[in-house]
C-alpha cells in the first residue's frame, strides 16, 4: 500500500490564474520522455478557479501511486513532472521554501485536487473567494537518467560508448522515514529571518538525504566538480571527488565507494585519492557529502563509461 513520505504546508500568491513551483536543477527536454497515459512536463504552473489572492496548498510526496484523496478535495487534473533535480521551491518568491521530492532525473506522477467553493460551507475549510485550496500528490514513476542524453560534455565531438546503465528504484530519497521535527539549528544572532530559515531548510533536506544516517564529511566544491564532467556537484546530485589524502590513511568511510588512486606526490607522501560521494548540503563553496549508495553510484560510472 502507498506510503506518504513527506509533507508540507505552505501559502503562494495566485497571480492570473496560477501560481508557479520552481525546479532548482537543469532543464531537460520533456518531448525525449513519453508516458502512456499522462502528458510530461518540466514546468508546473497550477491552475486556480480564482484569478488574484492566496492558494493555500498541501503537498505530499508518496512513494507509489497514491489512492485519490477524500472529499472535499476534487480531483482537477494529473501529468507526469519530469525534473532535474528531484527538488522544487515552493512558496511565494519573498519566503521561498524547498521540497525534496526523490531522486533528480526522474518522472514524478502528479494530481492536482482543490476545494470548490461549493463544498466550502460545512466542511473543514473555510469559504473565501480570495484564497483557493489546493492539495498536490507526487509520487515517483520511473528513473529516466540517460548518461548519453543528460551528462553529454560540453564541445565534445565523440560518440559515446555503451554505458550499460539500469534504471533503479533502490533510492534513499525513496525510503520511508518517521516523521521527525525540524532540524535543530541554533539561531545566530546576526542572521536575519530568511538565512535562518534557508538554513532548517537545507538541514531537513540533507536528513532526508541520508535516511540511514550514513557517516558525513566536508569537501570543497572544487573536489567534486571536474572540468571533464558534465555532472554538477548540487544538492542531491552524485559525483566524484577527488581529494589528496595521507599514504597510510586508515579511514576507510571517508572516500570508499569505488576508491581509485589517480597520482602520488612523494615530496608530501599524499595520493591522490577519487571515490563517489552524494552532496547533502551546499554552504557556499564547502559541501556536505556522504559515500554514494550503490544505486547513486552507477550512474556516475555509466558516465564514466560512456563519455570517458
Amino acid at each position: 500500500m502507498a506510503e506518504v513520505l513527506r509533507r508540507i504546508n505552505y501559502e503562494d500568491d495566485v497571480e492570473y490564474g496560477h501560481f508557479y513551483i520552481g525546479d532548482s536543477g537543469p532543464h531537460l527536454d520533456d518531448s525525449a520522455i513519453s508516458h502512456p497515459h499522462l502528458r510530461v512536463s518540466n514546468h508546473l504552473n497550477i491552475e486556480c478557479d480564482i484569478t488574484h489572492g492566496k492558494a493555500d496548498v498541501r503537498v505530499e510526496i508518496w512513494d507509489a501511486e497514491p489512492p485519490a484523496a477524500d472529499a472535499p478535495w476534487v480531483l482537477t487534473w494529473e501529468n507526469a513532472y519530469l525534473t532535474g533535480s528531484g527538488i522544487v521551491s515552493v512558496g511565494s518568491e519573498a519566503w521561498p521554501d524547498r521540497l525534496l521530492l526523490g531522486p533528480s532525473y526522474f518522472l514524478y506522477g502528479l494530481r492536482t485536487y482543490r476545494v470548490p467553493s461549493v463544498w466550502g460551507r460545512g466542511h473543514e475549510f473555510y469559504e473565501d473567494p480570495q484564497t483557493e485550496h489546493v492539495l498536490l500528490r507526487f509520487w515517483p514513476i520511473r528513473d529516466v537518467f540517460d548518461p548519453v542524453l543528460h551528462a553529454r560534455p560540453e564541445r565534445t565531438t565523440a560518440a559515446p560508448r555503451p554505458s550499460g546503465y539500469v534504471p533503479a528504484t533502490d533510492w534513499p530519497a525513496l525510503r520511508r522515514q518517521p516523521d521527525l521535527p525540524e532540524p535543530d539549528t541554533a539561531d545566530d544572532s546576526d542572521e536575519d529571518w530568511e538565512a535562518a530559515a534557508l538554513r532548517r531548510t537545507r538541514a531537513r533536506i540533507a536528513r532526508q538525504l541520508n535516511p540511514d544516517g550514513a557517516p558525513t564529511f566536508t569537501i570543497l566544491r572544487r573536489h567534486a566538480e571536474d572540468p571533464r564532467s558534465p555532472l554538477r556537484a548540487n544538492t542531491g546530485a552524485t559525483c566524484r571527488a577527488r581529494l589528496w589524502r595521507p599514504v597510510r590513511e586508515n579511514e576507510p568511510a571517508v572516500l570508499g565507494v569505488d576508491r581509485r588512486i589517480e597520482s602520488e606526490d612523494g615530496s608530501r607522501d599524499e595520493v591522490l585519492v577519487s571515490a563517489i560521494v552524494t552532496v547533502l548540503n551546499e554552504d557556499g563553496e564547502v559541501l556536505t557529502v556522504r559515500d554514494a549508495t550503490e544505486t547513486e553510484a552507477a550512474r556516475v560510472l555509466a558516465v564514466e563509461r560512456a563519455w570517458q
